[in-house]
């Protein structure tokens, strides 16, 4: 960690986490040529954050560059406890510069370490961006509320600004909880939980030991199924939320029906997946979803590809028994579930292999509307069977 700043000739924050207090920030990134308006701008989020009792702020993007213009700001805000975060999420755009706003708190230091690696690496998974820590509490420096801002009229941006469109404050749509692979540092994470918590999803990303010999150590696999176990047992105490959503690649996507296979026995889940979305799914194509609708299941997304590299040599027959995989492994990323239906819904992608999904375009024009759409509606159906 540094207090200096330190640039590459090109004018970008060079590797590292580095350390300010809000009003040094200001002085470096607020007080020259076009950068003057966006002052306002970031004493408001700071303003928001120390009136919410947050410790810091990261920040990434454009904005930490020496860009006169810059045309994004990445803000993850750390509150002090899970009580002080905000049940909105704030999505804004003035001018050409856009602010994407997550929230978390230094009582989960693993995810707030996770979404610093995410903001310092770029979309081959390689850590190469400087980020900004602002520090807003500091003994010699603190940051002085200068507005006050409260839930009821708090808006990050201020109507006086020329040019400025509010995108939109949205209420929480619920807990998405998005479950990485093996062998993978998770960087489509980077990419897709900004997007989706600007949509209004409170995102929970589950990290997990991801050792590729997961899949032929049942210790390991046990280990992992666990940890999700407790995971979504904590994300149902801490938002006392029924219902929880899933985004789930390659391994992540066993350990979903894992967990929903340990409770087999019972008619319903300790907590309800509302919408599971399956990406790179290893599977079996046998499995089949339509006899958890609706009790213990919503709505099934399974983005099929047929060129997965990776499910495609998924051992079959005889090979996985020897290799000590789990019967529930398979290749319905490739070949689809066999037990389709309204709510279990293969959707085949050609050009998509299991690496590439996590784009732009099939974020925001497939997984999301997908998941919007459906946001609620598993729990009407389950209302109409009772």
């Amino acid at each position: 960690m540094s207090s200096a700043l330190f640039f590459t000739d090109d004018g970008n924050l060079k590797t590292g986490l580095y350390s300010l207090t809000a009003n040094q920030f200001i002085n470096f990134y607020c007080r020259n040529g076009n950068r003057k308006e966006y002052e306002t701008a970031v004493v408001n989020i700071f303003d928001f954050a120390k009136h919410h009792r947050a410790t810091r702020i990261i920040i990434g993007g454009s904005f930490i560059t020496k860009k006169d213009t810059p045309n994004d700001l990445d803000c993850l805000i750390v509150f002090a406890d899970e009580r002080s975060i905000p049940t909105f999420v704030d999505c804004a755009q003035m001018d050409n510069i856009s602010y994407d706003i997550i929230y978390a708190s230094e009582q989960n230091p693993n995810t707030v370490d996770t979404f610093i690696k995410l903001m310092q690496t770029n979309i081959y998974g390689i850590e190469c961006k400087g980020v900004v820590e602002v520090l807003l509490c500091d003994a010699l420096d603190p940051w002085i509320i200068r507005y006050d801002p409260n839930d009821e009229d708090f808006e990050i941006i201020k109507r006086q600004y020329t040019d400025r469109t509010i995108i939109e404050r949205n209420k929480r749509r619920g807990i998405l909880v998005a479950i990485h692979g093996v062998n993978t540092n998770a960087a489509w994470f980077s990419k897709f939980v900004p997007s989706a918590n600007s949509q209004g999803w409170i995102v929970a990303p589950f990290i997990y030991d991801n050792s590729p010999l997961l899949l032929v150590n049942p210790y390991g696999r046990k280990k992992a199924i666990e940890k999700f176990r407790d995971y979504i047992n904590e994300l149902r105490i801490k938002y006392e939320e029924p219902y929880i959503s899933v985004v789930a690649h390659s391994f992540g996507t066993y350990i979903t029906a894992k967990y929903i296979e340990g409770f087999k026995s019972e008619r319903l889940l300790p907590v309800r997946f509302e919408n599971v979305v399956l990406t790179g799914s290893i599977i079996n194509p046998d499995y089949d979803w339509n006899g958890l609708i609706p009790d213990k299941v919503g709505r099934v997304l399974n983005i099929q590809a047929e060129g997965d590299e990776a499910v495609r040599f998924m051992p079959n027959g005889n090979w996985k028994r020897w290799l000590m995989m789990d019967k529930l492994c398979g290749r319905s990323a490739i070949v689809g579930f066999k037990h389709t239906s309204a709510n279990v819904v293969n959707r085949p992608i050609d050009l998509l292999g299991h690496s590439n999904i996590f784009k732009t375009d099939i974020i925001d024009q497939i997984i999301l509307p997908c998941l919007n759409a459906n946001n609620g509606m598993g729990n009407r159906e389950l209302l109409r069977n009772i």
